[in-house]
């Protein structure tokens, strides 16, 4: 509400190996908005009608994904690779794998969500750009103020178990009939990790 009244959105997506949270507001009232941003990595309610909400986000954006070519291609490449490793997993959810079916097992999603922060959230595993019309020296000054006490509990960095493809799943051609009318020839060649050489 803070965002809209002054002008900022904000909105948030899960990549492959981050979870990526944004928003953006009128220059008079960064400040106030970062410490707003700040007490969602300080204190997260995940309260049970949020949770809810969230969940049916996120079974509209599979039933939306489902007729998607990018998307079932992604999928598809995703089953192809090494059955032990995580980009094998189904990329997105729907009511039936987040809420009917944890239910059944008695699982409290709530609770697993709150486990999953604690769990995965720490300050040495985030990253912060803060991007206004202020000096350096105010900007950092406000971060300090408002993000220095998010925890930092020195998880591990993430580390994943080698390569998706090994031999055994390299060399294939597949034909994929489209959802929409087009034709394309797409070659893909997986490469090792470059993150660490980026720079």
């Amino acid at each position: 509400a803070f965002l809209t009244e002054h002008g900022g959105s904000s909105n948030a997506f899960t990549a492959f190996e981050n979870t990526n949270f944004y928003f953006d507001v009128m220059q008079p009232h960064l400040h106030e908005a970062l410490d707003r941003f700040a007490q969602f990595f300080l204190c997260p309610c995940f309260t049970e009608s949020a949770t809810g909400r969230e969940l049916k986000a996120v079974d509209s954006e599979n039933a939306k994904n489902l007729q998607s070519d990018a998307w079932r291609l992604m999928q598809l490449n995703k089953s192809l690779a090494r059955p032990d490793h995580p980009f094998s997993k189904f990329g997105t959810g729907n009511l039936e794998t987040l809420s009917t079916g944890p239910k059944a097992e008695s699982i409290d999603v709530r609770e697993e969500l709150l486990k999953f922060h604690r769990d995965h959230y720490s300050a040495n595993r985030m990253a912060l750009v803060v991007l206004g019309r202020e000096p350096l020296d105010t900007l950092s000054e406000w971060v300090l103020e408002s993000f220095a006490a998010v925890q930092n509990t020195s998880l591990e960095k993430l580390c994943f178990p080698g390569e998706p493809y090994g031999p055994s799943q390299l060399c294939k051609r597949l034909e994929v009939v489209p959802v929409k009318d087009m034709r394309v020839v797409e070659i893909c060649w997986p490469l090792p990790p470059v993150q660490e050489l980026y720079r």
